[in-house]
């Protein structure tokens, strides 16, 4: 036998239930009236009547329902059969959109998700560590090697500049067909191709005769352009991929990708800003420690007045007598043995643990011909959107080459001279600039992006100022660090703005619209090498403030208008909204109801309800009590609902 039930508890039950209700009667207490259907029966009820209601005993007992229905007429009941008619077609568009959008989803998920046998997630979290550590150890090798050569000239005295201008002259050549070498390839091959090229383009440093150094910097700006584009198509397939496999039932799928995406792209520049301090810290380190090259010897036989009134002279091309060695033989050769190392670490990673698996689906469609693919370079370079980013594109080669190769010459080596102090100089650079794209990355999501472009405008214009009005003294080193790291901030800012711009516009088609972007930036350093030395640094200060102005206002405006259009930079931030809000509560979540989602509630309740009086119903839609307002807050909220539609904002990657 079983215990007896509690009587309190069946009594509350009782009384909570919307079938009884406790009135007052002559002050005696509550009683219990006969049983009443719930207020949305009798609404149904009344919708579907004739007007004969007085034929129905539903309300017979019920005061106030007879007080209600004293105001009843055939007129209303038309208005709330309309009503109801509107309702459930406004519903049924609803649902079809909502459908139409999840099938994109689902057509966008499956032209991203590579065909054949799912990886483990531990062989994909192996091969984006082989990823990102691959190009890590390669950015070390390589990247400390462009200050010198620029500024220094310290492996080749007198064609230091030329030989890099030469270099992102190829770049920029074979930007327009890195996308036919990544499909011909495949990602992998292209990867370990571009570290065995830059192996070799170290190890040539050992022996710096001009004949032997070009053609390793023209072969090396051949594969500068499909190496990123094959780095970018790595990171897309690689978060597409983890978001197969780690799953998480509160989040939806484009939602989990996009943000493995972000961390990714994320990841692999702070890979590459970390390396660069790393090949610097090691050049730093070994220069104290064996380099026995004074500053006073390696001084010109001309005083050169240093900073903006730096001009170099005229026969800079041409009389190798004016160059002194900046390093020692010895020296110089520890740290080309050393890079060596690093170069063909890198390339072992990659070659070792580089999984084939993770590469592009390549099913009938996306085997594209190749007049394809210039189409859609061409079609990239006449985009109204990309070219009004050209510009400011442009404007980051140019001021990449200016603090390569004028700024170390003209403040740093000028002033301080060594390669010690270059080298202490890209070290603060380095880590300033991987703290900003990190950082710069996670607030796009925030705040306007245009908002950025004012801020990174701004602060760059006072460097500029800085550097015109500024004489360097080599009683204050510090500052010239605190410069170089500034102006790292300010080449992360532009770098991460037309990243994220391209991908976030162009998310399944980036190929050709990343190729025209690298075209403009590895052009933009091109000119800035290939003019050094020919015009005093004044000069190259003024006219690179000038295109810092022109480069911005049309990149301002385009923000603008993107913002305004509503352009999402990155869908997943609606997903990512909508995922957060299914796992609040429902109680936080009526706590923190915004005038958006009244409105938007109000909407969907007068589809299942046309009572006059205020109560809460909740909808199978979303499983939230939403409010039923009256018939006069009904029609007001119809009017207002369509100006305060909410608008995607403009993100960031990655």
């Amino acid at each position: 036998m079983g215990s007896l039930p509690n009587l309190h508890e069946l009594s509350k039950e009782k009384l909570e239930s919307p079938v009884y209700r406790a009135v007052a009667i002559g002050g005696l207490g509550p009683m219990r009236l006969p049983a009443q259907a719930p207020p949305l029966a009798h609404t149904h009820r009344r919708a579907r009547s004739s007007g004969n209601h007085h034929n129905t005993t539903l309300w017979d007992n019920n005061d106030a329902m007879l007080e209600h229905m004293a105001a009843y007429s055939p007129i209303s009941c038309r208005s709330a059969r309309t009503s109801a008619a509107l309702s459930w077609r406004r519903r049924d568009s609803m649902n079809s959109s909502a459908g139409a959008s999840s099938v994109r989803r689902l057509i966008a998920a499956v032209r991203t998700t590579p065909s054949g046998p799912r990886p483990a997630k531990k062989a994909i979290l192996r091969h984006c560590a082989a990823l990102l550590l691959g190009h890590a150890t390669s950015s070390a090798a390589i990247l400390p090697i462009i200050p010198l050569q620029a500024g220094l000239g310290t492996f080749s005295p007198h064609i230091g500049p030329i030989l890099l201008a030469l270099l992102y002259v190829t770049a920029a050549i074979t930007a327009c067909f890195a996308p036919i070498l990544l499909q011909r390839l495949g990602t992998n091959l292209v990867i370990s191709l571009n570290h065995f090229v830059t192996t070799i383009f170290v190890g040539v440093h050992l022996y710096p005769k001009w004949y032997v150094l070009l053609p390793s910097y023209i072969i090396l700006g051949a594969c500068v352009s499909p190496s990123f584009l094959a780095r970018t198509s790595h990171v897309n397939i690689s978060a597409s991929c983890l978001a197969l496999v780690c799953v998480d039932p509160e989040d939806p799928d484009e939602t989990r990708r996009d943000c493995l995406l972000r961390r990714l792209n994320r990841g692999v520049k702070l890979a590459e800003d970390v390396g660069l301090a790393i090949g610097c810290l090691i050049a730093a380190i070994l220069v104290k420690l064996t380099d026995s090259i004074s500053p006073d010897v390696m001084e010109s036989e001309i005083e050169d007045v240093c900073g903006a009134e730096y001009c170099p002279e005229e026969t800079y091309f041409y009389n190798e007598s004016l160059y002194l060695p900046t390093i020692s033989g010895n020296t110089s050769k520890m740290l080309i043995s050393i890079w060596f190392g690093l170069a063909v670490l890198g390339m072992g990673i990659s070659c070792a643990f580089l999984d084939s698996r993770m590469k592009e689906p390549q099913n009938i469609t996306d085997r594209v011909s190749t007049r394809n693919i210039f189409k859609s370079v061409k079609c990239a370079f006449q985009d109204p959107k990309l070219q009004l980013a050209a510009p400011l594109t442009l404007f980051i080669g140019l001021e990449q080459g200016f603090i390569y190769a004028d700024f170390t010459e003209a403040y740093v080596a000028c002033a301080l001279g060594g390669v010690g102090t270059v080298t202490v100089s890209f070290l603060s650079l380095a880590l300033l600039q991987g703290l900003a794209g990190v950082t710069l990355s996670m607030l796009l999501r925030h705040i306007k992006r245009y908002f950025v472009v004012v801020v990174g405008f701004a602060f760059h214009a006072c460097l500029l100022l800085v550097l015109v009005v500024w004489r360097p003294a080599g009683d204050d080193p510090a500052l010239f660090h605190v410069i170089s790291a500034a102006w790292g901030v300010c080449n992360s800012i532009w770098e991460t703005l037309i990243y994220t711009l391209v991908l976030g516009l162009y998310p399944n088609s980036w190929q050709g619209p990343l190729s025209t972007s690298l075209f403009w930036r590895w052009l933009g350093l091109s000119l800035a090498l290939a003019l050094h030395g020919l015009v005093c640094t004044r000069f190259r200060v003024l006219g690179l403030a000038s295109m810092l102005l022109l480069s911005v206002v049309p990149h301002v405006w385009l923000e603008i208008r993107l913002a305004k259009r509503g352009k999402s930079l990155a869908p997943f931030l609606r997903t990512a909204r909508r995922s957060s809000r299914r796992r609040s509560s429902p109680v936080a979540e009526n706590a923190t109801f915004t005038t958006k989602g009244r409105r938007s509630s109000r909407r969907r309740a007068n589809s299942v309800a046309f009572a006059c009086q205020t109560t809460t119903v909740t909808t199978n839609e979303d499983a939230l009590p939403l409010p039923i307002q009256t018939e006069q807050a009904r029609r007001s909220s119809n009017v207002e609902a369509p100006t305060n539609e909410p608008k995607c904002t403009i993100f960031s990657l990655s």
